[in-house]
């Protein structure tokens, strides 16, 4: 039959309707066009047939009498996968062989669907082998039929021979109808008493018993059937030792036992013997190759049992064991559907349903329309990359299943938990009312929440972000997923680790996203991205020495786009990687061509932002050399900024980042100091040569003791660690004095310049010689962009 199994929409049950169907015929010219017609339904054909050396024996879905018989033999006989069916078009075909006795049936399908698969093709190939199983019968039972009547026309002549034919029809129309039973899934127990009822009438013996070994005590036999004791079963009993009498010996021999003389035999046992049995045969039942049982008759006549007579027998006792291999076969393929249909239908790691059957049962609850509402909540762990990356994933598959379990716990019998993918769960729960929708996603942040023990000593907290929404009858299941996808989404926008319910604002927003997400995809291309920059000036010339890259969108339809719309959607989708190198190649080349061509901008240096992406990325310091190499700027007029979350998130990959970035000769700057998670100790292992102040603390310095300390603080350290240090955000004369008391030689700022496009920082110059102006709100020269 080969490995692969049969389609997975042939549910067992219907699999053994389809034997018993083809099993109750009782002629062989019936049996093959049941099958024939069964076949074309199990896998959806509209055209079937049967062939036999070069003739077509049965076939379905052509006008009777008008049926192709050359086509279909030419079509079993080649190997082409598809074939032209006079008033239909082109078919796909499928064959399988049916080996019956020394002859070769073949079986072929052909439909105008879907090409056949291998599952379509495991499944012609079991049928094929019932229907050979249920020919053989039929065939013996037809030459017995022939001879009979053959012999009929003699008897006169052979009347010892008739009779002998007649015990012999007799045997094969018992067998037929046990392999019927066995074959239509019949209870085990209708095939034990058929067999035992079968055994005692051709065998003319007045009991028969069928006793099997108990599976988990195999000195004990219990008793499966009998016939011929009614009244008597406290003689025969229901468990009696394996070991004991004609029985006994059977099984120890695995060899039929005959005794002509029950009361002269070693074998006899005190409660037969009372049953006035005087004589008696045993024969072995087995399973797989090993005795579990033996099917008895006895007589209260004397016989004698030759040959043919315990041949007989020995074809009962076959029988037995060809039920219960075939109800073990059964048996494993029911177990071997179940769980290829719970494969197929679960997360292999957490056991919770997978993506597929949530839609499944989300398409159900809404589609049946029960009255009530049905509510989906949208868990994912937040930070959970960091798990991975940190312990490894052995350590992140034991945290998913600990989830499962903590929300396994916190939802009633009946509601559906699924892991969709990664690090993402769902919840379906129906009937739950708004309040306590909320108190159920409560229960499972708090759970989620609680320390997983992850190994020896070993515990990791992590946080989930939960999107709820509330979805009535008739809607479609994909919507409601998005719908919850996008309160966890604002969840995690305003700070994870909390509950959102969803609203109809949050769709607009969504739809507001993808629209950007598509236009800033586009947005390189149609060249519409650009490059500003703001001058950094060294206090008291008049100058700048250099100057920040800071990218700008001019869409056609909109103007302008801020860039806190767009940069973080952009670090967010993946983006920034390659909207950052652009940036790099236009800011390096308008940089290296100001040097060239301006002598008051000989000395100007450029600085570019690196995101966390970008500072992730594994070609990164390759790209910059590129890039460099191509503009023709000195290395040392390149400076990057990095944030100082972005330093520490993986200490030892940022070190061994900023020492190859630092061996370009690059200058490395970390931006806005004060924010983020400053260690001293970073600070003097990373090789950095400058600190930018944040704005923050430079809006409050004239006004604020505690950013005033602040400021005053950094400026000391960055001297006394031999770093420049820059100001960012100067706004007001007052602030810049103040810088200048402090010790504090670079700045940026609208006060001294705002953003500004290429064409127009050479305006910013002063002529050369010029006192050193600051620009103010008032100048009219001042560029706001």
């Amino acid at each position: 039959m080969g490995d692969v199994a049969p389609r997975p929409d042939w549910t067992a049950q219907q699999l053994a309707g389809f034997l018993a169907a083809v099993g109750s015929y009782l002629d062989e010219e019936s049996a093959l066009a049941g099958a024939v017609q069964r076949s074309a339904i199990a896998v959806e054909s509209e055209f079937a047939a049967i062939t036999r050396a070069g003739r077509v024996l049965a076939s379905v879905g052509f006008r009777r009498g008008r049926e192709p018989a050359e086509m279909l033999v030419a079509i079993a006989g080649d190997d082409a996968s598809t074939v032209d069916v006079p008033g239909t078009g082109r078919c796909h075909v499928a064959r399988v062989d049916v080996p019956v006795d020394d002859e070769r049936l073949r079986l072929l399908v052909m439909r105008t669907a879907a090409p056949f698969g291998a599952q379509d093709v495991a499944l012609l190939d079991m049928l094929g082998g019932v229907l050979a199983l249920a020919l053989r019968p039929l065939r013996a039972l037809e030459v017995e039929r022939t001879l009979r009547h053959r012999t009929e026309a003699t008897a006169a002549e052979n009347r010892g021979l008739l009779l002998q034919l007649q015990r012999r029809q007799q045997l094969l129309e018992r067998l037929g109808v046990i392999e019927r039973s066995i074959l239509q899934r019949k209870p085990l127990q209708t095939v034990f008493d058929l067999i035992a009822e079968g055994a005692a009438q051709v065998l003319d013996h007045e009991i028969a018993v069928l006793r099997l070994l108990e599976p988990d005590d195999r000195s004990v036999l219990r008793l499966a059937a009998s016939v011929g004791r009614p009244g008597r079963e406290h003689v025969i009993g229901m468990h009696r030792a394996a070991d004991v009498g004609l029985v006994g010996q059977a099984i120890r021999s695995e060899q039929i036992v005959a005794v002509e003389d029950y009361g002269a035999s070693t074998f006899r046992a005190p409660d037969i013997e009372s049953l006035g049995v005087r004589s008696a045969m045993a024969a072995p039942v087995q399973q797989d190759g090993r005795v579990i049982g033996c099917l008895v008759v006895a007589s209260r006549r004397r016989r004698t049992y030759g040959a043919s007579t315990r041949n007989v027998l020995d074809s009962f006792a076959g029988h037995v064991s060809m039920a219960l291999n075939d109800a073990s076969a059964m048996e494993a393929m029911r177990t071997a559907y179940g769980e290829a249909v719970h494969r197929a239908n679960h997360d292999g790691l957490t056991g919770l349903a997978n993506r597929s059957l949530v839609s499944e049962h989300l398409e159900m609850v809404l589609y049946e329309g029960r009255g009530h509402d049905v509510t989906v909540l949208f868990v994912d762990l937040d930070r959970f990359k960091s798990v991975n990356d940190s312990f490894g994933h052995t350590v992140g598959d034991r945290v998913l299943v600990g989830v499962a379990q903590s929300l396994r716990a916190c939802v009633r019998p009946g509601d559906l938990v699924g892991r969709l993918a990664g690090d993402e769960f769902v919840v379906v729960a129906e009937n739950l009312q708004r309040d306590e929708a909320r108190r159920m996603a409560e229960r499972i942040t708090r759970a989620v929440s609680r320390p997983l023990e992850v190994g020896e000593d070993r515990e990791i907290v992590i946080t989930a972000s939960v999107g709820v929404t509330v979805a009535a009858d008739g809607r479609d299941a994909g919507e409601v997923l998005r719908d919850a996808d996008v309160a966890m989404y604002r969840a995690k926008q305003r700070g994870r680790a909390r509950i959102e319910v969803f609203d109809r604002a949050m769709h607009t927003q969504l739809l507001d996203r993808v629209e950007t997400e598509q236009s800033l995809r586009r947005a390189i291309a149609r060249d519409e991205l650009r490059v500003h920059y703001q001058p950094v000036y060294r206090l008291g010339q008049p100058s700048p020495v250099g100057v920040e890259a800071l990218v700008r969108w001019e869409r056609p339809d909109v103007g302008m786009v801020p860039p806190d719309r767009f940069i973080p959607l952009a670090e967010e989708v993946g983006l920034i990687i390659p909207i950052g190198l652009w940036v790099l190649r236009r800011a390096c080349r308008q940089v290296a061509r100001w040097r060239a061509e301006d002598p008051r901008l000989a000395d100007l240096r450029v600085s570019v932002n690196l995101s966390a992406r970008q500072f992730g990325d594994a070609s990164l310091v390759a790209s910059i050399a590129t890039v460099l190499e191509a503009s023709g700027l000195p290395a040392e007029c390149l400076g990057l900024e990095i944030t100082e979350s972005v330093l520490l998130d993986d200490i030892d990959a940022t070190e061994a980042t900023l020492r190859a970035l630092r061996a370009l000769g690059v200058r490395l700057s970390i931006d806005d100091f004060g924010t983020g998670y400053s260690s001293l100790s970073y600070l003097k292992r990373f090789p950095v040569d400058e600190i930018k102040i944040d704005r923050s603390f430079t809006a409050g310095l004239v006004t604020d003791r505690a950013d005033l300390a602040i400021v005053q603080a950094i400026i000391g350290l960055a001297n006394a660690m031999d770093l420049e240090v820059v100001a960012e955000g100067v706004e007001t004369d007052e602030q810049l004095t103040r810088l200048a008391e402090l010790g504090c030689r670079l700045a940026q700022g609208y006060l001294l310049a705002h953003p500004t496009p290429p064409d127009q920082v050479i305006a910013l110059l002063p002529p050369e010689g010029a006192p050193v102006a600051v620009r103010t709100h008032d100048d009219p020269d001042s560029v706001d962009s």
